[in-house]
C-alpha cells in the first residue's frame, strides 16, 4: 500500500479541441448576410448591430469619404450603440474596469479595423469595396472601391486612385500632415513614407526644402556637450527649442539646430557646450 501511495499518477491528458476558425468575412455569413446589415447614408454596415466596431463604421458612413475628428466619432459611435445595442450596451462598454478609457478603446478598434488580410476586422470592409484610413487626429471611411485579388494578397482600389492605407507601427501623422507631406511629394496616396528626411524636418522647422533637406544656411550641424546635471527633461527641453539628434555618446549628442535657436540651445542650464562644424 504504502508503495502505491508513494508514486506519482500522471493524470491521463485531456482531448485537444481543436478552435474553429474565426469568419472575418461576411460574403457568406449566416449570421448577418448582406440583405440583412443595416444601412447608413447608403453605406451597407458590415458588422453586429449593438458591438463598437458596428457604431463606429456606423459613425464614419454618415461622413463617407470625409475627414471626420475624433470628437465626433467618439459622440457618433455613443448614438449608434445605444441606437442598435440599447443604453446597457454603451454603460457596459464605458464602465468596463481596469481597461484603456472608452474613448482611447474606440480609437483602438478604430484603427483595428484598418488592418488588412483575410483574417482581420478590416477585411469585411474590404470585400464591401470599403477601407478606413486612421489618422491622429480623426479618420475617413472610403467607399465606391473596387477589391482587386492577386494570388494570395488583395488590394482595394477607388476610382481616384486610392488603395488600402499604408500602415507603420508606432507612428502616424494628423489629417493635415498627410496632406501636406503629399503635397510636397514625401508620401504617396497611401501614406507609404517616400522622404523621411523631408517629413522629419518639415514636422521640426516647417521649412521649404530641396529634395527634402532645409535650405543648409539656416540649419547647422553641432556637438552639444552636456554637463552632469542632464536628464530626461534635458532631453524634452532641447527637443522643444528644435535640436534635433542624430547620435548620442555619453554626455555627447550630434545634431542639427536651426541657426536661430543656437543661442538658446547654449543658454540652456544643462548645455556645457556647443561646438558647431566648419567653425
Amino acid at each position: 500500500m504504502n508503495e502505491i501511495k508513494n508514486h506519482k499518477i500522471n493524470p491521463i491528458p485531456a482531448p485537444e479541441v481543436k478552435k474553429k476558425p474565426r469568419n472575418y468575412s461576411f460574403q457568406k455569413s449566416r449570421k448577418l448576410s448582406q440583405d440583412k446589415m443595416t444601412e447608413i447614408n447608403g453605406i451597407k454596415i458590415p458588422s453586429m448591430p449593438g458591438s463598437c466596431y458596428h457604431a463606429i463604421i456606423s459613425s464614419l458612413a454618415e461622413n463617407k469619404d470625409k475627414f471626420c475628428p475624433w470628437i465626433k466619432i467618439i459622440e457618433n459611435t455613443q448614438k449608434y450603440m445605444r441606437m442598435y445595442g440599447g443604453t446597457k450596451a454603451w454603460e457596459d462598454f464605458v464602465s468596463k474596469n481596469e481597461v484603456k478609457t472608452y474613448d482611447q478603446r474606440i480609437k483602438d478598434n478604430t484603427h483595428t479595423l484598418t488592418r488588412g488580410g483575410r483574417d482581420c476586422y478590416g477585411f469585411r470592409l474590404h470585400e464591401l469595396g470599403m477601407c478606413i484610413y486612421y489618422f491622429k487626429d480623426g479618420a475617413i471611411l472610403y467607399t465606391n472601391g473596387k477589391m482587386e485579388i492577386k494570388g494570395k494578397y488583395y488590394d482595394v482600389v477607388f476610382p481616384s486612385g486610392l488603395k488600402l492605407q499604408t500602415r507603420y507601427r508606432g507612428t502616424g501623422m494628423t489629417y493635415r500632415e498627410y496632406g501636406k507631406f503629399l503635397e510636397k511629394g514625401y508620401i504617396d496616396k497611401t501614406g507609404r513614407i517616400l522622404n523621411e528626411n523631408g517629413i522629419k524636418y518639415l514636422r521640426r522647422f516647417g521649412l521649404e526644402s530641396v529634395d527634402g533637406l532645409p535650405f543648409q544656411a539656416d540649419v547647422l550641424n553641432v556637438c552639444v556637450e552636456l554637463s552632469d546635471t542632464f536628464d530626461q527633461k534635458t532631453a524634452m527641453r532641447l527637443e522643444k527649442i528644435g535640436f534635433i539628434v542624430e547620435q548620442g555618446f555619453d554626455n555627447e549628442l550630434l545634431g542639427t539646430i536651426l541657426a536661430s535657436k543656437l543661442s538658446k540651445l547654449k543658454s540652456d542650464k544643462d548645455v556645457k557646450e556647443v561646438i558647431v562644424a566648419g567653425e
